[in-house]
């Protein structure tokens, strides 16, 4: 009996590591470098080994412009103390923070009004956990508006809408089986020019799961400036340490 050789789970190319995923509903060989710097291959099951490095090694040109561009962003901020006079992001700007003896809104430990952010004096140590509710919130509200006004524009209404933490990877993902879209709660610190983009980016996933030409026409057919945007995810969407 012939043994069935296991699928690879990694594969070098001269100096570089992927890690290699396999999967039974792609067509074709991706590959994905991510805000860390890892690398990573989707592969259809079944590709040859020899035809998935022969594939990466002529993307080796991009995967290495994408490595130097990671190692020329500015390290992120150091996480904020929540202290009086601080200021945080919210939509692409950030706002002060006034720390206040009595709750600010209705009760609320958090607040934007005024133009600054209201925080209440008694957290005791639990500040951070009441902006991520905050943004958590607001992402909610916002992005929910966003896909209904582009989904009948893309042609794809999604199953649901979740907003949670995505990690440090991922903006966005669509699941294409269950057709629900999610996103990071993050993405409400970027400006809505960002937002747009990822929210049609990920709708446009429910009708073409790769990153082929098609799915890049669709994308152009709903927001003709999509790279312009781009160019603002990659330029000013890292991460903020909150």
């Amino acid at each position: 009996m012939k043994l069935r050789r296991a699928p690879i789970e990694s594969l070098a190319v001269d100096d570089l590591v992927f890690a290699v995923r396999w999967s039974r509903r792609r067509r074709t060989i991706g590959i994905s470098v991510s805000r860390e710097g890892a690398l990573r291959v989707l592969a259809p099951q079944g590709v040859p080994a020899r035809k998935l490095e022969g594939s990466v090694r002529a993307r080796l040109p991009w995967v290495r412009r994408k490595l130097a561009e990671l190692e020329a962003l500015e390290p992120p901020p150091p996480p904020p103390r929540f202290a009086d006079g601080e200021r945080l992001p919210y939509l692409g700007r950030t706002y002060r923070l006034a720390v206040v003896d009595a709750r600010p809104s209705h009760g609320a430990p958090l607040a934007l009004r005024h133009g600054r952010f209201e925080l209440a004096r008694d957290l005791d140590g639990e500040a951070r956990a009441a902006f991520v509710r905050w943004y958590t919130g607001h992402a909610q509200a916002r992005i929910d508006a966003r896909v209904a006004h582009y989904a009948p524009l893309v042609g794809a209404r999604p199953a649901d809408v979740v907003v949670r933490d995505l990690g440090l990877r991922r903006w966005g993902v669509c699941d294409a089986r269950t057709r629900v879209v999610s996103f990071h709660w993050e993405l409400v610190l970027q400006q809505p020019a960002i937002i747009d983009y990822v929210v049609v980016h990920e709708l446009t996933h429910l009708h073409e799961p790769n990153h082929g030409a098609l799915f890049w026409k669709r994308v152009a057919a709903v927001m003709p400036d999509w790279k312009r945007r781009r160019a603002l995810l990659a330029n000013h969407g890292h991460r903020h340490a909150i």
